[in-house]
């Protein structure tokens, strides 16, 4: 089995890279527009790393890969979202400390973390199943179709 690192490595670049133009084209679109393009910094590194990840090995992932890089890509996305809210939180709070207060308020209302985990599982369930099928039987037929 091989060492997943570089293509976590190559995962957390493409989705810093595709954010920062899904962050522009968001705000050039109308209001409401731009939430579309969330998942797409993730959908777009994680078929660019199976590209990648195929024609290096030549092979579909394993089992035991898939799994791993899965789970892996799902918490570099959501870790990786979370800290840069918070460093935004940092930027904007040392201009206007309300900023830091109101979204420390947020966190307090039941209703507002109640609201926040349902996005989180409406985005964060699609994209981690679409990504064990994409590693899987698709990875499979893309693989024999440049291979074979």
């Amino acid at each position: 089995m091989i060492s997943l690192t570089r293509y976590f490595l190559w995962f957390f670049l493409f989705c810093i890279i595709f954010t920062c133009i899904c962050g522009v084209l968001a705000a050039i679109l109308p209001q409401g527009v731009g939430g579309i393009l969330t998942a797409v910094p993730y959908l777009v590194a994680m078929i660019l790393v199976l590209y990648k990840f195929l024609k290096q090995q030549k092979r579909a992932p394993t089992q035991a890969e898939r799994k791993k890089i899965t789970l892996g890509f799902s918490l570099i996305f959501w870790g990786y979202n979370i800290v840069f809210l918070l460093l935004g939180l940092v930027i904007f709070s040392r201009n206007s400390p309300d900023v830091w207060q109101d979204f420390m308020m947020y966190l307090s209302q039941s209703q507002f973390m109640v609201v926040v985990f349902i996005m989180f599982l409406l985005l964060a369930i699609p994209l981690y199943l679409l990504t064990w099928w994409f590693y899987g039987k698709q990875a499979e037929r893309m693989a024999e179709k440049m291979f074979s």
